[in-house]
């Protein structure tokens, strides 16, 4: 989740001095791409102010940005909802996410890693193997794989170098559970998470590989791939171990009321 200059945490309702209300927008925005804002509640700028520990106006101001980008919509007096996204939007999201961040290990194999990229990349699949490690069978710090998987894409973004794919993420980001480190599972158990989670680290083990040999070809094959993983926990398609497909997170068709209120 973004951070404030200082702290921010909608959990303990902190939130730091600073550009507050762009802190604010950064904190709502992600609420929403990790699915802790209710799409099917209507938040006032009250509730919100004082869940984040702030005043109303820096909540209004953000809700505004919000609404301007499709994020949130008005929803009558001083509410506001979550829009909701159907299914193939998130999975159009997904794949032009995989597509892009493809495209940027194909360009981060082409010019080698610097040594300060392979160190953080080098710490990211320390972190997952630390996770999974041998004789480990509960289940998995989800919070500790979020952290390191959206340091982990982050790191190759950087280092393909260029502006545009850090905007085309930005907007990415917007939707909900298309940000790395957005982590949701429709109807798996904690074992299946487990083994889901696991492989997916793996594609990281691999994909990393292919950048230190400069096959920038299997580097982008492997990160198209590696966006797949993200479909089958959410339920968009079927995976070795996932029981049935179909959407059952906080996605899925636009109510009549919402549609009408576009």
């Amino acid at each position: 989740m973004s951070q404030p200059s200082e702290t921010s945490s909608p959990e303990t309702g902190e939130v730091a001095t600073g550009t507050r209300q762009q802190q604010v927008a950064d904190t709502l925005r992600d609420m929403i791409v990790t699915g802790q804002l209710d799409p099917d509640c209507k938040h006032s700028e009250a509730a919100l102010a004082k869940r984040l520990g702030v005043s109303r106006t820096p909540v209004r101001h953000a809700l505004a940005v919000l609404v301007e980008e499709g994020v949130m919509r008005r929803a009558g007096g001083r509410g506001y909802v979550v829009r909701r996204y159907e299914a193939s939007d998130v999975a159009v999201a997904l794949e032009i996410r995989s597509a892009v961040e493809g495209l940027a290990a194909r360009s981060v194999a082409r010019i080698g890693l610097t040594p300060e990229t392979a160190a953080t990349l080098d710490a990211c699949l320390a972190e997952g193997d630390a996770l999974f490690a041998p004789g480990e069978t509960g289940p998995v710090d989800e919070a500790r794989y979020s952290q390191m998987n959206a340091a982990f894409h982050e790191a190759i973004a950087k280092a393909a170098g260029g502006s545009l794919f850090g905007e085309v993420r930005a907007v990415l980001d917007r939707v909900p559970f298309g940000a790395p480190s957005a982590i949701r599972f429709h109807r798996m158990d904690p074992a299946e998470r487990r083994l889901h989670l696991h492989h997916a680290h793996l594609q990281h083990h691999y994909i990393v590989a292919a950048i230190r040999d400069r096959d920038g070809a299997r580097a982008e094959g492997l990160f198209r791939e590696h966006g797949e993983m993200v479909k089958v926990s959410l339920g968009l398609t079927r995976g070795p171990w996932h029981r049935e497909a179909g959407p059952g997170l906080p996605i899925g068709p636009s109510s009549p009321e919402e549609t009408a209120g576009d």
